[in-house]
């Protein structure tokens, strides 16, 4: 549901939510670390937050422990969440994955999984190659934004630590 939340946010307001990378499996489209997440758990400190929020996986399905922390997030990509849940957030895995099968930017992977650039999914969903360059261009500003603030709150806490 992480991925039809992205694709929507991608379409509608030309960004996606959770700027993971998406992947297209032989089940279905997917945002890749989440699903490593799910798979093998946090891998790295900055990940390791993740089962204080989320449970741990019951075959394809978790669950959030805590209410939503949507400081973060717009008041669009909230009503993104919400639309998607509502529409969604009944099916189980295989409705889910026949679902992202349909959708123009899955291909059937021959072995593992092949990647699935922004670009391509704008393109088979009708933006012209303007469009999709400002988007691109768009999205890695906020890419290096996020990078930027993100080693700022790593610095600021090695600040705290040696207080």
């Amino acid at each position: 549901m992480l991925y039809l939340a992205d694709r929507a946010a991608l379409l509608k307001l030309e960004r996606p939510i959770t700027g993971d990378r998406v992947v297209a499996l032989k089940h279905g489209l997917v945002l890749d670390h989440v699903l490593d997440l799910i798979k093998w758990g946090p891998c790295s400190e900055e990940d390791a937050p993740w089962f204080d929020a989320i449970s741990a996986p019951d075959g394809y399905t978790v669950k959030s422990l805590t209410g939503l922390d949507d400081d973060e997030l717009s008041g669009a990509e909230v009503r993104i969440l919400e639309d998607i849940f509502a529409e969604y957030g009944r099916k189980d895995w295989k409705e889910l994955s026949r679902l992202t099968r349909q959708f123009p930017e899955w291909d059937e992977p021959s072995d593992g999984g092949i990647p699935v650039g922004v670009e391509h999914i704008l393109k088979l969903n009708g933006k012209s190659s303007e469009e999709i360059e400002r988007i691109r261009a768009e999205v890695s500003a906020y890419d290096r934004l996020d990078l930027e603030v993100s080693e700022f709150k790593q610095q600021e806490q090695v600040v705290k630590f040696g207080e």
